[in-house]
């Protein structure tokens, strides 16, 4: 029986930046006047953040992720700008972010019968700030920070699951992304719910889809019959 579900926060409960995404902004400033490939930059950037982000050994929290990657990009093409000061700038973006128009109301439903808990790779202060922003309230919250890890690896959803005394029969995992929101849970067993607002009707084995999380309500009374 379904007693909790887990959200994602970005991208999930909270619309994320339209103004172009970090690596485009950081690669347009360092092409300036320089012919730097895009989609090479982006390997680049990709990889370096998977390399931190999936370490077991050595953990960093997003933004010095960021200072640190920026910081070596500015370093290799000599732009005289100052990493963390930019990427002040770049997070400042991520506190503005709004909620989606329905999140709010499914969550306050939600809580009259489940646990509702928020689980997201991203910083404790500006997870913190874009809920009190929105009026966002959860049971607990659990962040890549503040867990010392981040999705999908298996020790983020064990850690939440210990934390909570649950199996992973009692949870159901809400989430946009595929690789950390879906393969990440299912591969513990966890019932998964993938967000597809674009209805693109993707299929990564997960158990629903829904467009809307007003549809939620219906997957767990469902869910509860069995």
């Amino acid at each position: 029986m379904i007693t909790t579900i887990i959200f994602d926060a970005f991208g999930t409960l909270f619309k994320v930046g339209e103004g172009g995404s970090a690596k485009k902004i950081i690669h347009n400033i360092v092409a300036n006047n320089k012919v730097i490939d895009y989609e090479m930059f982006v390997d680049e950037w990709k990889e370096y953040y998977k390399r931190y982000t999936t370490s077991e050994t050595e953990f960093m929290t997003e933004r010095d992720i960021f200072v640190s990657r920026i910081k070596m990009f500015y370093d290799r093409f000599g732009v005289s700008r100052s990493a963390e000061e930019d990427t002040d700038v770049l997070l400042d973006a991520a506190f503005e972010r709004e909620v989606f128009e329905e999140a709010k109301e499914v969550i306050e439903e939600l809580r009259k019968d489940y646990r509702v808990l928020i689980g997201s790779n991203t910083d404790n202060d500006v997870l913190e700030a874009v809920m009190n922003k929105n009026g966002i309230i959860v049971d607990k919250v659990y962040t890549s920070e503040n867990l010392k890890c981040y999705k999908p690896n298996p020790m983020f959803f064990n850690k939440i699951l210990d934390k909570n005394r649950l199996s992973s029969q009692e949870v159901l995992f809400v989430g946009d992304s595929v690789s950390d929101d879906i393969l990440g849970p299912k591969a513990l067993g966890i019932k998964t719910v993938l967000v597809d607002r674009m209805t693109k009707n993707y299929d990564f084995g997960q158990d629903y889809t829904v467009d809307d999380l007003r549809k939620l309500h219906s997957i767990l009374m469902a869910e509860n019959r069995k």
